[in-house]
């Protein structure tokens, strides 16, 4: 539980000014701003069990994950207010429908959204929606590292943005996005029981090595940080290039 509530950190300065995500000040009209929310880590479980522990507590409050005026879509891996998209996924998504629907209060609900469905439609670093699109999954060949992982975790996030739309009445966008989490099926092998990556024509990546989880490429240079990291006495398994 303490290292639980080490984090998110208000990084709001006494008069509530505080440096966005865009680096440019703004106002918070509370005096607090949160960050350090490190997303990918803590969507599964820590903030679901803020919204139980901290109820409508500011700390852990919707609009700080993805206010519109910085970025345009909600941060994931945010750090002292930067985000620096060193994971997968936009797992800002779940953590905002979660407290929608448990009926947090205290933002607004259609901004949020709008942020939401940002996030899962305008693309950025690690998020090709215009290939993801396009082919109903990550192609390796495209999308060079981890194609299979970004494909899985951004369909979970579809899901999440389709029952806040169904929630919002939205029926065109609970569609679309649903349509959109059905895409990790794409890249399930039936015959090997297992996800497999596919190339931009619909070819089974070949060789397939179960064992392995990147590209030879790839697995060197984690290979190499985690080296690095077993040095500095970090925690290597997290790495990624």
């Amino acid at each position: 539980m303490y290292h639980l509530m080490m984090q998110p950190n208000n990084i709001a300065d006494i008069d509530g000014r505080y440096r966005g995500i865009d680096d440019n000040i703004h106002m918070s009209p509370t005096g607090e701003y949160y960050s350090t929310f490190s997303l990918w880590d803590t969507y599964r479980a820590a903030h679901p069990l803020y919204t139980i522990l901290n109820g409508q507590s500011r700390r852990h409050d919707p609009d700080d994950a993805g206010p519109p005026e910085d970025t345009g879509f909600s941060a994931d891996l945010g750090f002292v207010g930067k985000e620096n998209f060193c994971m997968i996924g936009n797992h800002a998504i779940p953590v905002i429908v979660d407290a929608y629907l448990k009926g947090f209060k205290g933002f607004d609900a259609e901004e949020a959204y709008q942020a939401v469905k940002a996030s899962a439609t305008v693309s950025h670093f690690n998020s090709d929606w215009e290939t993801f699109e396009k082919y109903g999954y990550f192609p390796f060949d495209i999308i060079d590292t981890e194609s299979v992982s970004k494909t899985l975790e951004c369909a979970y996030d579809d899901y999440c943005v389709a029952q806040m739309a169904k929630a919002l009445g939205k029926t065109e966008d609970y569609e679309r996005f649903s349509k959109r989490a059905a895409f990790y099926k794409n890249l399930f092998d039936p015959e090997l029981k297992l996800m497999r990556g596919k190339d931009s024509k619909g070819n089974w990546r070949t060789p397939f090595n179960s064992s392995c989880s990147h590209t030879p490429v790839l697995r060197a240079a984690i290979s190499r940080k985690a080296i690095l990291g077993s040095t500095l006495g970090m925690y290597s398994t997290t790495y990624k290039a």
